[in-house]
């Protein structure tokens, strides 16, 4: 799989398009999409950064590396040299330099047939090795040396999984060629069109996969922080959703309680302003990654919100040992469903059990809402037991009310049942 886009009669994100059996052909020919797609089939010395200028202009040329090519024209002052080799007629002599001058324009113009279709380009090849080719006929086979040109515009011009073989296939013409009549020159040519052709062509795929692996990492990275956003929101809602309840509970019950009993208005205040300050507390440390939530400190925070807004609070007077992760868990749970208790269920008693492997909490409210499991809250929970292999479930109390229920392992257990079934149908 491999880690960029790939186009495949449409933008594939992060899955290699593959050709289907019998259409090979196609694969090879795949057209050419847009500059700013991140197209297989595109040229490897295509420039692909910021700012890309038009198509088939000078400025264009410039971004493909056509310095490159200008650099490696050097070596045409050696056919220029032996433009008059053999005596040749003045026919001849024009031929061969319009030859060389089409060689040095066709060699400069891969610039610029870099933004063309994968069709295109391989015709542009065509026409640059039959070129070469025709040279033959009006200088013998003195110009087979500039097959390297050929092995550097297949690396730069066509993508890895086709240049690698067209190198070696190519190297392997010249090297055919030095046995019919271009001598020992062709077979040096051939090793040096091999070399040249497989250096560039693997130098070429190699940059292109370090950019994917960097557009990789930087998706990574925004998808960390979106992740991170969300658990700090997702805490943020769990602490501050009980927190502000329970000061909203207890600062109507001192409210109440002022003229009545001043010094139970007095204690419930002290209360509000312990809840405050612990949510605040809350509040920096999940935002600095290093919140902590346990089932005891919940179910005792709990029993206190409960009874302050006059529901009867049924606990466990012990817990069973618990892993730090399932202590997590289960006081985000109690956390949460208590929290719903107090705000919607005008319930008179509120039970919470627990137990190794499952923790619930029930109440005698009027039941399920129509938007019950849906809330942010909810949806939470529901991820951080399926973190565990756990299993929410919200459902309505036989007698009325609502069950807020995790239990660990039935994630997984389902799973394995439902595969049973696929196995079995």
């Amino acid at each position: 799989m491999s880690v960029g886009s790939n186009l495949e009669g449409g933008l594939l994100v992060g899955t290699e398009a593959r050709p289907a059996q019998g259409s090979l052909i196609r694969a090879l020919f795949r057209r050419s999409y847009g500059i700013d797609c991140d197209d297989p089939s595109a040229a490897p010395a295509r420039h692909r950064g910021p700012d890309p200028a038009p198509p088939f202009t000078w400025r264009r040329a410039v971004q493909n590396m056509v310095w490159v090519y200008a650099f490696g024209l050097i070596f045409m002052v050696f056919a220029f040299t032996a433009l008059l080799d053999g005596e040749p007629s003045p026919v001849v002599v024009a031929i061969r330099l319009v030859v060389i001058v089409l060689m040095v324009l066709g060699y400069l113009g891969t610039a610029w047939v870099a933004d063309c279709s994968l069709r295109t380009r391989w015709l542009y090849l065509g026409g640059y090795v039959a070129l070469l080719g025709l040279s033959a006929v009006v200088w013998s086979w003195d110009l087979v040396g500039y097959g390297a040109y050929v092995a550097v515009m297949l690396a730069t011009l066509l993508p890895w999984r086709q240049s690698r073989i067209a190198v070696v296939v190519w190297a392997g013409v010249l090297a055919a060629v030095g046995l019919l009549g271009a001598g020992s020159t062709g077979a040096y040519i051939a090793l040096i069109s091999l070399g040249m052709g497989l250096a560039t062509a693997a130098g070429m795929e190699a940059g292109a996969v370090q950019g994917r692996l960097h557009r990789a990492e930087q998706r990574v990275a925004t998808l960390s922080v979106a992740a991170e956003r969300e658990r700090i929101g997702r805490d943020l809602h769990d602490i501050l959703g009980h927190s502000l309840t329970a000061i909203s509970i207890k600062a109507g019950l001192a409210a109440r309680l002022v003229d009545v009993d001043p010094d139970a208005a007095k204690a419930q205040i002290a209360e509000i302003e312990q809840v405050a300050r612990q949510a605040l507390a809350d509040v920096r440390t999940t935002a600095s990654g290093m919140q902590e939530v346990r089932l005891a400190t919940e179910i005792a925070s709990a029993r206190s919100v409960l009874l302050a807004a006059g529901i009867e609070a049924r606990m466990p007077s012990a817990l069973p040992p618990l892993s730090d992760e399932v202590s997590e868990l289960f006081g985000y749970v109690v956390r949460e469903a208590v929290t719903n208790v107090v705000r919607h269920s005008d319930a008179g008693v509120c039970t919470v059990m627990v137990s190794p492997d499952a923790v619930e909490v029930r109440d005698d409210g009027r039941g399920l809402s129509a938007t019950a499991g849906n809330g942010s809250g909810i949806a939470g929970l529901r991820t951080r037991a399926e973190a565990l292999g756990g299993l929410l479930l919200v459902t309505a109390g036989e007698s009325g009310g609502c069950i807020v229920r995790v239990e660990l392992g039935r994630l997984s257990a389902r799973s394995e049942a439902d595969e049973r079934t696929v196995t079995a149908s």
